[in-house]
């Protein structure tokens, strides 16, 4: 039982993750670092695991930058 809810959640977890995906690429990771702009698929295949996984950090990072944006 306790094995099944983990799953779940795991599952959950990363399904949020691959949701994320196209709207980081889209909305995100040109105010996290500009250096992606302009970069090929092969870039954004090798990165998507990482995005996956660490979905929570990369919306902290993009929030924060938004925020110190609307400062300038």
């Amino acid at each position: 039982m306790i094995i099944s809810v983990i799953l779940i959640i795991a599952l959950i977890y990363l399904l949020i993750g691959v949701l994320f995906v196209p709207f980081f690429y889209a909305k995100c990771i040109r105010h996290i670092d500009e250096t992606a702009k302009g970069s090929s698929i092969g870039f954004y295949i090798i990165i998507s695991p990482g995005v996956i996984v660490f979905w929570p950090v990369l919306l902290r990072k993009w929030r924060k930058a938004l925020k110190e944006q609307a400062y300038e």
